[in-house]
């Protein structure tokens, strides 16, 4: 029993040791490059453009079908038949004398006559074959641009993937250090709290002053419950950009401080320039024009004439009884030939959709143009709010040190009996005021670093 119980364990913690997963900011883009579905799906609209193309170039290629019929006539269709026989007859004879005397030759006279037996039987195989069509060679033309286009937006897709994961695996780093920096207050103001309350058996302090440290106690304790459900739900935005389960466990191995010194220390070059027509969203505007050339090319090329070549064979069955071998067998027939379509007027339809064209070439000019102005104002505005991020970092860091400097010499003087509880509150308070304004000011670094990459396509 207990060699089972033993197995068990290890079983479990095996399942556990599984179902963790150490992720460095590299692998959870790299893992979310297999597992998102945003990304599975653009995929799979790569692998949907490319049947689109084989099933357009299948249209110039030889198209062969085969068929068997079967009817069978309850009713043999017939044809009324004048007798066209009996008075020519009559008449040769009227002059040879051999008809006997009296005999009247009245008008001809008309039966019925069918050429259908009640079975009928066809096969046949008919080939087709696109010879010249104008539209159709575009249209591969088109096919090439198209698959190109269509791999650019997965590349779109896989970058605002790893942005989108940046941003989530960050969020998640910076919240723990805001947990962390809550839980070392807590603990430090928590010792303070005992020694006040030795103060206070001795009489050297107030109830008053107890009080005081309870409710900014409790107030950090609310804060860190708070804290607590904001960094579940960035972790479980982390794992829906990666692609997990929301029952997966994650353990981020990035370290945050060694970020975000590189990103203090980190000399970027802010009066870069960008080469707009390098970035994939600037590439699939271009790609769009080109297509939309192509098709007023295409509608150009429908005027022209088309060119296809049939062939046909078959054989056909039709007998009284169909398991009669005695009766007629099968007939065969063979044809083949050529067609020309010729288009003579359309209406002005063709005109009509080259205007149209022209005008959906004009706007996505327009649109390509405004896309560079506002892509320059978006590395000029990133560019800016990067370097003012930085500023407020280093300024909110010494602000820290003062006020913990000051905190301190506060505590100091209480414990000596020449300050005063009021003072001490007050510079606890502008501690965890710093603290949460370096905090943020990291939060604010970290996300402007991320935004000016993306606006540098980088």
């Amino acid at each position: 029993m207990l060699r089972y119980s033993l197995i068990l364990i290890c079983i479990y913690i095996s399942g556990v040791s599984t179902a963790q997963l150490s992720l460095s900011l590299e692998q959870a883009i790299e893992m979310g490059m297999n597992t998102n579905l945003e990304f599975k799906i653009n995929q799979l609209d790569v692998a949907l453009a490319e049947a689109q193309i084989k099933e357009l170039k299948s249209t110039g290629l030889p198209q062969v079908n085969g068929g068997v019929g079967y009817q069978y006539y309850f009713v043999v269709p017939q044809q009324p038949i004048e007798d066209f026989i009996t008075p020519s007859v009559f008449g040769v004879l009227e002059g040879t004398g051999l008809l006997p005397q009296g005999t009247y030759v009245g008008p001809p006279e008309t039966f019925e006559l069918s050429f259908f037996q009640p079975h009928n039987v066809n096969a046949t195989i008919d080939a087709s074959w696109l010879i010249f069509d104008g539209s159709y060679l575009v249209a591969l033309e088109a096919a090439s641009l198209y698959r190109e286009l269509t791999d650019h937006k997965s590349e779109i897709s896989k970058q605002q993937n790893k942005n989108n994961i940046t941003k989530a695996y960050l969020n998640v780093l910076l919240t723990d250090i805001n947990k962390t920096t809550l839980q070392n207050n807590i603990i430090s103001l928590d010792k303070i709290r005992y020694e006040t309350s030795q103060f206070y058996k001795e009489g050297f302090v107030e109830q008053l002053d107890l009080d005081r440290l309870d409710l900014s106690l409790m107030n950090l304790r609310t804060e860190l419950d708070k804290l607590d459900n904001v960094s579940q739900l960035a972790m479980n935005v982390l794992k829906l950009q990666i692609g997990l389960g929301m029952d997966e466990i994650i353990i981020l191995t990035e370290d945050i401080d060694m970020l975000i010194n590189t990103m203090k220390i980190d000399a970027m070059d802010l009066d870069e320039s960008l080469d707009v027509t390098t970035l994939p969203d600037y590439q699939q505007i271009e790609f769009g024009i080109q297509l939309q050339q192509l098709e007023e090319k295409r509608i150009n090329k429908s005027k022209l004439p088309t060119l296809s070549a049939f062939a046909s064979l078959g054989e056909s069955l039709q007998r009284t009884n169909l398991f009669d071998s005695n009766e007629a067998g099968w007939l065969p027939s063979v044809s083949a030939g050529l067609r020309l379509s010729v288009p003579i007027y359309d209406g002005n339809r063709r005109k009509a959709l080259i205007e149209k064209n022209q005008l959906t070439i004009e706007k996505a000019e327009t649109q390509k143009q405004q896309y560079i102005d506002a892509k320059a104002m978006e590395v000029a505005n990133a560019k800016l709010q990067y370097a003012n991020a930085k500023t407020t970092l280093d300024n909110t860091e010494k602000v820290l040190e003062i006020t913990k400097n000051i905190y301190d010499k506060t505590l100091i003087k209480y414990k000596e009996g020449v300050g005063s509880s009021i003072e001490v509150n007050q510079a606890e308070s502008e501690v965890f005021a710093a603290q949460a304004n370096y905090i943020n000011a990291i939060y604010s670094l970290v996300n402007t670093k991320t935004d000016l990459d993306i606006a540098l396509g980088k």
